[in-house]
C-alpha cells in the first residue's frame, strides 16, 4: 500500500483509575486497548519520545496491559520514520511486530502529536492519571512547529 494513502490516528481516551482507552487506526490496522500508569505514564513518554524521535533518536513507548505489552517505536531515517507496533506477553518477554510503517514527518509524528494536544485538553481527575507534563509538551509544540516551517519553506 501507498504510504501516501495510509493515514494513522491515535486516539487516548478518559482514564480511569491509572487505566487509559488507546485507540490506534491505520487505512490497514486496528488496534485498542486499555494501559495502565505503571511502570512508568504512557501518555508522558509518549510526548519524550516524539521529542527524541523530532530530534532523529530512536525511541519507543511502552503501553503496559498488565502483564501484556504494545511497544509503539519510532525510528528516524533520513526524511522518513519507521513506525512499528510490537506486542509481547510482557516487558521484558520477546516481541512480534505487528504493524509497521515508513512516511514522512506528517503522517507518523503529525497524528501522534496532535492525539497529545487534544489529551492535554481532556478533563480528568489527577487520582486517575496524571497530566502531561507542561514544559515538556511545550517543549514538542516547539519541535513540531519548527519542522512544520523549516518543511513549508523547503517546497
Amino acid at each position: 500500500m501507498n504510504n501516501k494513502n495510509r493515514k494513522i490516528r491515535l486516539n487516548l481516551g478518559n482514564p480511569k483509575n491509572g487505566w487509559i482507552p488507546i485507540e490506534f487506526n491505520s487505512t490497514d490496522f486496528k488496534l485498542e486497548f486499555n494501559a495502565s500508569n505503571i511502570p512508568e505514564n504512557p501518555t508522558d513518554k509518549l510526548c519524550e519520545s516524539l521529542i527524541l524521535a523530532v530530534n532523529g533518536i530512536n525511541t519507543e513507548i511502552c503501553w503496559n496491559l498488565e502483564p501484556e505489552c504494545y511497544f509503539f517505536g519510532l525510528k528516524p531515517s533520513e526524511n522518513k520514520i519507521i513506525l512499528f507496533i510490537s506486542k509481547s506477553g510482557g516487558i521484558t518477554e520477546n516481541r512480534n511486530v505487528i504493524y509497521e510503517m515508513t512516511a514522512d514527518f506528517e503522517l507518523v509524528i503529525l497524528p501522534l502529536y496532535r492525539s497529545l494536544k487534544k489529551f492535554s485538553t481532556l478533563e480528568f481527575n489527577e487520582i486517575d492519571w496524571t497530566k502531561i507534563d507542561k514544559i515538556k509538551l511545550d517543549k514538542l509544540t516547539e519541535l513540531v512547529t519548527e519542522r512544520k516551517n523549516y518543511w513549508q519553506h523547503r517546497v
